[in-house]
């Protein structure tokens, strides 16, 4: 999973197209996009697995995010090594390629989740 945060106060709407460039380059084939939510596939040769690939903008407080994440069957147990090599190839193709969203997490390297900011519930007594 990554999280990506636009570097400018922008709507929604604009993320995944800014994104679009490096899925490209990625060889993704889209299957659904809207303003707000993008699915498609990687396939990784020469065995052809396949990838899941989701894109969903989530609203926050300081402006909306883009979620992206990626899903294969690829055993955990070797450590989906060809899964983690797509995310890093993505990662890669960001700075170059989608540069207007700033990677905040992934989680790979950060944890399964995004740590968010959390209000503290009241406790009554």
């Amino acid at each position: 999973m990554l999280v990506l945060k636009p570097s400018d106060q922008t709507s929604g709407d604009t993320l995944i197209p800014r994104l679009l460039p490096a899925l490209a380059l990625l060889g993704t084939e889209i299957d659904n996009q809207g303003s707000h939510h993008l699915s498609g596939v990687v396939r990784v040769p020469p065995q052809g697995l396949v990838i899941q690939l989701f894109a969903d903008v989530q609203p926050q407080a300081d402006g909306p995010e883009l979620d992206v994440v990626l899903m294969s069957g690829e055993a955990m147990t070797k450590g989906a090594p060809q899964t983690l090599q797509a995310l890093a190839n993505l990662i890669e193709l960001l700075p170059e390629h989608a540069a207007e969203l700033e990677l905040t997490f992934r989680s790979d390297r950060d944890g399964p989740l995004p740590r968010r900011e959390r209000t503290p519930i009241p406790v009554r007594g």
